[in-house]
């Protein structure tokens, strides 16, 4: 099958978190510097893009396309779908779809956004309150079948929920937050990725970026950066948040390490994890990151 295929590429470690290249919810964002990261994320030996079809509204996808050109052909791209969107005027409304229609639509319109044949990790974003799970993942399974998307992944599920995929459907990625603040999530998905094989794609594994060490106690964000409106950054636990990252700074220097060495190596030591999701708006943010696991 297919998905054979792809099951024996190796990953690189970082996977470069395309959410920014959406140019939303991220604050001023600048789409040639964006670009000017992937070229040098490439050069360095990256070969893993994460996107979803929600991220911009279609643009994510649309701009990596554009940025790879024909190298896309021959990269791992993962995206998601399972987040439908209406506009009214000025605003957009979401909501989660994963029924089984509306991930079939949804693939179609991420192959032609990404210009691409087959869609190399295909996740189901968010489930739904009323969607039947097995009948989505059947039909991940006949696009499968149709060589439209390679492996087969979910994220943000429960433990439920993904008992109930794997009935019907081989589940080859998860993607779970994880990282040193939050640490591990929960065991029983932990011990459903062990037995049946699953690997990790850890993301949010620098909390947003408060485990790069360079937000102190008078950090404001603007009404356009989705951290602005983030619980995690409330006065209250935003200051909780800031005590632990000292408490991990001193853990990280002991071992000679930055403190965003440390939180990107943490997540890559757990068990079963494949790479880890870093979003990247930058030359810099691209050398660091990628140089924590060089």
């Amino acid at each position: 099958m297919i998905y054979q295929k792809f099951k024996n590429i190796n990953f690189s470690r970082i996977c470069f978190g395309c959410e920014p290249l959406g140019g939303f919810n991220w604050g001023d964002v600048d789409i040639h510097q964006i670009e000017k990261a992937i070229n040098l994320s490439l050069d360095l030996g990256l070969n893993f893009f994460d996107t979803a079809d929600v991220y911009g509204l279609g643009l994510s996808e649309e701009r990596l396309s554009s940025i790879l050109g024909s190298r896309r052909h021959d990269l791992i791209i993962s995206t998601k779908g399972g987040v439908s969107w209406k506009k009214k005027g000025l605003e957009i409304e979401t909501s989660r779809n994963s029924s089984k229609n509306y991930i079939r639509s949804a693939v179609e319109k991420s192959l032609k956004r990404l210009k691409i044949d087959i869609l190399p990790v295909y996740f189901v974003h968010w489930p739904d309150n009323f969607s039947n799970i097995e009948e989505t993942f059947s039909m991940l399974n006949e696009l499968q079948d149709e060589e439209k998307i390679g492996l087969i992944g979910c994220s943000n599920f429960t433990s439920t929920d993904i008992k109930k995929a794997l009935n019907v459907c081989d589940l080859s990625l998860i993607q779970l937050p994880m990282n040193s603040i939050i640490e591990l999530p929960d065991q029983e998905i932990l011990n459903i990725c062990k037995e049946f094989k699953i690997k990790i794609l850890a993301y949010n594994v620098l909390a947003s970026g408060i485990l790069t060490g360079k937000f102190d106690y008078s950090a404001k964000f603007p009404e356009t950066d989705r951290r602005h409106r983030l619980e995690d950054f409330s006065s209250t636990h935003f200051s909780k948040q800031l005590k632990k990252v000292e408490i991990l700074k001193m853990k990280a220097k002991k071992k000679n390490l930055s403190l965003l060495d440390f939180s990107i190596q943490w997540a890559l030591k757990q068990e079963n994890v494949l790479s880890a999701i870093t979003g990247i708006k930058n030359l810099d943010q691209a050398n660091k990151n990628i140089n924590a696991v060089i």
